[in-house]
């Protein structure tokens, strides 16, 4: 269950409701879906989410506060979280999930009135996602 800030969803707003809702349908196949996006705006501490949730964190989403690409942006603690990850032993899926570009059924979904990947190119957000891939993997793969 992917646990959303409150102006995208009601019913999960925090780690700690994700893993009671998981708690009470007590079924292995049921695990928290949290994403640094919604924690940024929910979360008092985005560490202590993923603590608190633990083992039942069956997948995480992450991107910057403003929906780009992780390590276009100074306001999510990188390092702490894939500190607090190695703490909990996740070992699951960690799926980037940038939205920059206005249009189409996601952009308006998720609200994209501007263009955030400064008019980037094709080719240029390919660079930039292998990019942000390599920072990913060099922060949470170090000690």
């Amino acid at each position: 269950m992917e646990v959303l800030n409150r102006f995208e969803g009601f019913l999960l707003n925090t780690a700690a409701e994700g893993v009671e809702y998981v708690k009470a349908v007590d079924r292995p196949n049921v695990k928290v879906m949290l994403d640094t996006f919604h924690m940024n705006i929910e979360e008092d501490s985005i560490t202590q989410a993923i603590r608190k949730t633990g083992s039942l964190l069956g997948r995480l989403h992450i991107g910057e506060a403003n929906r780009r690409l992780p390590g276009q942006g100074e306001r999510v603690p990188w390092y702490a979280i894939g500190k607090e990850l190695k703490a909990i032993g996740y070992e699951g899926d960690v799926v980037m999930e940038p939205f920059v570009l206005q249009g189409g059924q996601v952009g308006s979904d998720i609200k994209v009135w501007r263009d955030l990947s400064n008019s980037a190119t094709i080719e240029q957000l390919d660079q930039q996602a292998k990019k942000s891939l390599e920072f990913i993997k060099y922060i949470f793969e170090s000690e």
